[in-house]
């Protein structure tokens, strides 16, 4: 049976899903990568295409000309800087289809097509991980920015700018689960990949100081990331994805943290509907779209 085959493109593993060419979800899995090498995700990918196999429909990270498949730049993945996507494909595999999306649009599309956004107009998606990343709906349409480049909340300005080195005063660099574990660690002493956030939360729940006060920070980044863009684009809603949102406190604890600063907030906050497969989703349905457009 002919289907779409998409796939979710992070820094450590790549997210696959089998669809039916109407879009329903037959099955789903992930590979790890051991690396961010653009060669190895492209083989990975190959290695899933089958005689039945009628498009591919990728979630990618950085900025990407959805219409031609050019990635300026790939964030995690530098081996994406300046590649084309869809040359690499079609050249390879003429019989195929081929989308790619911003891998946070895609989640964003996801939460529109399937999820709890189905009736809204407007939103703010945010994903919350090793950086901040993010998609504007707006209008109805989502809204991609100049070159491609909207929803790159992260890299707001979080305090006045007192060095040379501008990207140690942006949100991603104060405000993300990779900051808290480093932070964590240089305060224990101990090796970065020998800390998770799970491991902090938990001494952050049973009371630790170092643990009280830098999870305190990570919620006052997050809470002041979220009001920047409330004031800005006033979203009746804004949908939170990323791991962190299997903490079951997690929305209730960010949204008390917002309202403190701020207790006029009035958005609805919201989690992501599908967690790790909201890329693949996402993806398929700007396939869909897309092929349905030309």
């Amino acid at each position: 049976m002919k289907h779409l085959l998409a796939f979710d493109i992070g820094g450590t593993d790549l997210k696959i899903g089998k669809f039916s060419l109407a879009g329903d979800l037959i099955e789903s899995g992930k590979l790890s990568l051991e690396n961010r090498k653009g060669e190895t995700i492209l083989s990975q990918i190959e290695r899933q295409i089958d005689s039945d196999t009628a498009g591919l429909a990728l979630s990618i990270p950085g900025y990407i000309d959805p219409s031609t498949g050019f990635i300026e730049m790939g964030g995690a993945i530098v081996d994406f800087n300046g590649f084309n996507i869809f040359d690499y494909f079609k050249e390879r595999y003429p019989g195929l289809t081929i989308s790619a999306e911003n891998d946070a649009n895609c989640a964003a599309l996801a939460e529109k097509w399937k999820g709890s956004a189905k009736e809204e107009r407007d939103f703010l998606f945010l994903t919350i991980g090793t950086g901040i990343g993010g998609a504007i709906y707006l209008n109805d349409a989502l809204y991609r920015g100049v070159r491609n480049r909207s929803g790159e909340f992260g890299h707001m300005f979080s305090e006045h700018v007192t060095s040379d080195v501008a990207e140690s005063h942006k949100f991603n660099k104060s405000a993300t689960l990779a900051i808290l574990r480093q932070k964590y660690a240089e305060c224990k002493n101990i090796p970065f990949q020998d800390i998770s956030g799970e491991q902090i939360f938990e001494a952050y729940d049973n009371g630790e100081e170092e643990a009280s006060r830098l999870v305190g920070d990570l919620y006052t980044g997050l809470a002041m990331n979220i009001l920047n863009l409330y004031y800005v684009f006033a979203p009746p809603v804004f949908y939170i994805g990323g791991g962190i949102i299997s903490r079951k406190t997690f929305m209730h604890e960010l949204e008390q943290r917002i309202l403190e600063i701020e207790p006029a907030f009035s958005a609805a906050m919201k989690p992501a509907s599908f967690g790790n497969q909201s890329g693949i989703i996402g993806a398929v349905y700007h396939h869909i779209a897309s092929k349905n457009m030309e």
